[in-house]
């Protein structure tokens, strides 16, 4: 007899008042959410239903709630794991501290790209420690060579002139004014790619030697694609994956060098800044042009954009701008008459960018403020009565850490101070790292574990300054060798859940944390 014959049996003898009785099945949950209840003892279940009838018997929301409930348990099995070391603490006395709940906070604010972390202070204290070990007031480049934080990698003839990291840290690329376009192994420390070859004279097919020079690079956040600009007003788009030959697209309209390059966090929007006065915003998941944004009164000297759909971009007329692009509008920053123009833009938060200056000076803004937050002249020192200008900026994303270089022989480390009251909005040095040659470009690893920087004789954009002892290199230059990365999530997390406001709630941790 088949099943369908016996549930028809069944059920008619039940209505009938005789035969079998009818089987209820109550799929209540229990603890293991898997027993099923029937009114019937056990040696008169028969026949027991399959697994399928039960996923048919089971419901969307219940499905849903079991799902949640193990991924709970996994939680907790996973969080009594991380805090045996810490269990004595725990027993002192419950502060209601909800670490299920922190850690479900911190897996989405981690999603949508907004987790902050406090890493200023545990850089600092690493190359403090390292500096004292030296046993001498000032260190040397040679000595942190020697000691392996700083590894110098050899593969452009030429200065090179931009860096940029994959989201996870584990390759860089930097292009140089020798036409040549290397990705860098981060964790070998060596040469894995070559994208575009060293210009040879003998190739009258190529370039001119002033035409093919790489102005600027920028990696997608997903590792699939390079962008290459050049003084010849190209855009070259590459498909790392594919290898060697793997430019998929090149864009032209710009009628000027392409100075910057910077894909928006998250996405495959790019926007490219020309000497020409003008940005252009490109779409790379349809391989597309999109649109061009004047205002500038001069070039564009750098663009930066995180999350929103906001680029910031700086030139030589000496304002900052953050394009507004669903409204079709743009905010103009001033810095008043004493503010020259700027060479390099970091957006630290979506609300929060710092600016360099050719006159030195290095500055912190606010996009609900005209004028700059905090500003630190002479940021890199004086050369001649005149400050040395800062080549480029980098940062740990939505932390409290930034990396200025110029040609002053340091990479130099700032702690920034972001919070809603003006007395908790700051900017101070910490450290520096000898490192010799123009900085034209800085990139900061995950966690600000290291830092990769591109060093040259020359500037980027020219020749009218040499730096004849510097060497041209890529520079790994090694931050924290601490092995504390679960501490920065935990800053993170308070950061985030200890208050409404993320933006409050970070100063207020960074202290608590120091």
């Amino acid at each position: 007899m088949s099943r369908v014959q016996r549930k028809t049996e069944d059920s008619k003898g039940s209505l009938s008042g005789g035969g079998k009785k009818q089987k209820t099945i109550d799929l209540g949950w229990n603890r293991n959410d898997e027993d099923i209840v029937s009114s019937d003892d056990e040696e008169n279940l028969e026949p027991s239903l399959d697994d399928e009838e039960l996923e048919e018997e089971e419901t969307l929301d219940a499905k849903k709630i079991r799902l949640a409930r193990e991924y709970l348990r996994k939680l907790e099995t996973e969080d009594s794991d991380d805090s045996s070391s810490s269990s004595s603490e725990d027993d002192e006395g419950d502060t209601g501290y909800d670490r299920i709940g922190v850690k479900l906070q911190r897996e989405r604010l981690k999603r949508e790209g907004t987790l902050e972390r406090a890493v200023a202070g545990k850089v600092e204290s690493c190359v403090s420690s390292f500096e004292q070990s030296l046993g001498s007031i000032e260190s040397h480049e040679k000595s942190w060579i020697d000691d392996g934080k700083i590894n110098l990698l050899r593969g452009h003839d030429l200065t090179p002139t931009c860096v940029a990291l994959q989201s996870d840290g584990a390759t860089a690329i930097s292009g140089s004014k020798d036409h040549s376009v290397i990705l860098w192994d981060v964790d070998q420390q060596k040469k894995s790619l070559i994208l575009c070859k060293s210009w040879k004279k003998q190739n009258s097919s190529e370039l001119s030697r002033g035409e093919g020079e790489v102005l600027s690079v920028a990696c997608s956040d997903d590792g699939n694609y390079a962008a290459v600009g050049r003084r010849d007003a190209t855009v070259s788009i590459f498909d790392v994956r594919a290898g060697k030959n793997s430019l998929v697209k090149t864009f032209t309209g710009h009628k000027g060098p392409i100075t910057t390059l910077a894909f928006r966090t998250q996405s495959l929007q790019l926007f490219s800044g020309s000497e020409d006065r003008c940005i252009r915003h490109y779409n790379l998941s349809e391989q597309m042009y999109v649109e061009t944004l004047y205002g500038h009164q001069f070039g564009v000297t750098s663009v930066d954009c995180h999350r929103k759909e906001r680029p910031i971009s700086v030139g030589r007329d000496r304002t900052a701008r953050a394009w507004k692009l669903a409204e079709d509008t743009h905010l103009i920053f001033r810095g008043g008459a004493r503010l020259s123009s700027a060479d390099c833009v970091r957006v630290m938060k979506d609300d929060w960018f710092m600016t360099g200056h050719d006159d030195g000076s290095l500055n912190l803004w606010m996009t609900d403020k005209k004028k700059a937050v905090k500003t630190f002249d002479h940021a890199h020192g004086v050369d001649g009565g005149v400050g040395r200008g800062i080549c480029s900026l980098a940062s740990l994303r939505g932390s409290d850490l930034a990396v200025s270089g110029s040609y002053d022989g340091y990479l130099r480390l700032w702690k920034l101070a972001m919070g809603s009251t003006l007395d908790s909005r700051g900017m101070e040095e910490m450290n520096r790292i000898p490192l010799s040659g123009y900085l034209n470009g800085i990139a900061v690893g995950p966690k600000a574990r290291f830092c990769v920087a591109a060093c040259g004789q020359e500037p980027k954009l020219g020749r009218w300054h040499r730096v004849p002892k510097a060497k041209n290199r890529l520079a790994i230059v090694q931050l924290r060798w601490d092995n504390d990365d679960e501490s920065d999530e935990e800053v993170g997390d308070e950061m985030n859940a200890s208050s409404g406001s993320e933006m409050e709630s970070a100063e207020e941790s960074s202290a608590s944390d120091e």
